[in-house]
């Protein structure tokens, strides 16, 4: 699923992130990358608010729709 589709207040680990070289780039530097733990915080006019560590990033609705994540695996909890 995408980011953008993603339950709100559920870890999530990404999968894949489908974009330009320098959104890209730009993502990694924030924390968001393959294998990175993000969490949907909020949606707001398209946009979708994640926490990444200890920050929380407004990303738009084109950007989020990019990222594809999946439930965090749960071992034994």
């Amino acid at each position: 699923m995408s980011l953008d589709t993603a339950p709100q207040g559920e870890s999530m680990l990404v999968i894949r992130v489908a974009a330009d070289g320098k959104t890209r780039r730009h993502l990694e530097n924030l924390g968001i990358m393959s294998g990175a733990e993000v969490t949907p915080v909020a949606r707001n006019d398209g946009n979708t608010i994640v926490r990444v560590h200890d920050s929380r990033i407004a990303l738009n609705r084109e950007t989020a729709n990019g990222i594809l994540v999946r439930k965090m695996p749960n071992f034994g909890n």
